[in-house]
């Protein structure tokens, strides 16, 4: 059973950054991107919801949809860092893995109006490092 973890301050505008890192502790999976409202059931993923939006490391996307979701990059689990970037200005949540980018894997109207929440959804036992203050690498920036 997946649980959610939802940042107390969201993004109202711009662009944003943050590094996820994976660790030894994180045994399945993560889901890891955003939501639009903190009112949720912190007992299921964020990505459930119609309001959220998620890079689940199997490699694949999911919105409004615990089970299904498009094929998108790769997975991975134990260890990995995991850029996200939010363009709130293109209404776009784009990823990438171990530096290599992955691309745009949400664009929607909802990500250009906030606040949106940074979110981590884990299942069983897990861990990781979150990272922010840092630049996007250029290759998000197209």
């Amino acid at each position: 059973m997946f649980r959610s973890t939802i940042a107390n301050v969201g993004f109202e505008s711009g662009t944003h950054y943050w590094e996820i890192v994976a660790d030894a502790r994180t045994e399945n999976e993560l889901k890891i991107g955003v939501i639009k409202n903190r009112d949720i059931d912190l007992k299921t993923s964020f990505s459930d919801y119609s309001c959220g939006w998620a890079y689940y490391a199997t490699g694949q996307l999911r919105h409004c949809n615990a089970a299904v979701g498009p094929k998108y990059g790769k997975g991975f689990k134990k260890q990995g860092t995991l850029g996200v970037y939010l363009d709130m200005d293109k209404g776009t949540l784009s990823f990438s893995l171990d530096g290599k980018y992955m691309g745009v894997a949400f664009e929607d109207d909802e990500l250009r109006n906030g606040p949106i929440y940074p979110a981590l959804a884990l299942i069983h036992q897990g861990g990781c490092t979150l990272i922010t203050g840092r630049k996007p690498p250029e290759s998000f920036i197209v």
